[in-house]
């Protein structure tokens, strides 16, 4: 009968520790979560692509960035054609490359004051943002059809907590992809993770 009671009463304060624990923790990040950005070293591994970039804080919710790496090229094509008799014929084309890359582009950072506010981690920039992010993608052949290309996109996009040393990003924005050959418009986005340095 005492080895119940004994186990009753461990159990039970166990589970006040458990909660007053829980509940100190939530006050202590929600009092020390930044309300501003901090300069990062990045290894991002997005969805098509490997790159190192930095991130340097020119004001309090701004931030510029720059970087390099590899990029992945997904290319599907159709080409229709239509003979003098009305014929169709469609022929499809798909390749995939990995070119080398730079980047850089500007970062505002817009509720850091309002995840604080919901108790939501702003760790590592993890906030919502808005931008501009251009791309150069170099080829690695001298004769490639269309050489290099610069992708400019003005972007929207949130960083999270996903660790101590890890984000989660997306962004996504209008994209306007130039070449030697000719200029296409688009939607363009990135997704992927960032590890931290």
């Amino acid at each position: 009968m005492k080895s119940k009671n004994a186990i009753k009463t461990l159990s039970i304060l166990f589970i006040c520790l458990a909660i007053l624990g829980k509940a100190k923790a939530q006050d202590s990040t929600k009092v020390e979560q930044p309300n501003e950005v901090k300069s990062l070293n990045k290894i991002r591994l997005t969805l098509l692509g490997l790159s190192y970039e930095r991130e340097q804080k020119v004001g309090k919710t701004t931030s510029v960035y720059f970087g390099a790496g590899a990029e992945g090229a997904f290319i599907y094509q159709t080409e229709i054609t239509i003979d003098n008799n009305y014929n169709f014929s469609a022929h499809t084309e798909t390749n995939f490359k990995v070119y080398p890359a730079l980047n850089a582009g500007f970062r505002h950072y817009y509720n850091f004051n309002r995840r604080i506010k919901k108790g939501k981690k702003t760790l590592n920039n993890s906030a919502g943002y808005v931008g501009l992010d251009v791309l150069a993608i170099i080829p690695t052949q001298s004769n490639t059809l269309y050489g290099s290309q610069i992708n400019i996109m003005p972007q929207w996009g949130f960083q999270t907590y996903a660790g101590r040393k890890v984000n989660f990003e997306l962004a996504l924005g209008p994209l306007a992809a130039i070449n030697k050959i000719d200029t296409y418009f688009g939607i363009g986005g990135k997704i992927g993770f960032s590890f931290l340095l």
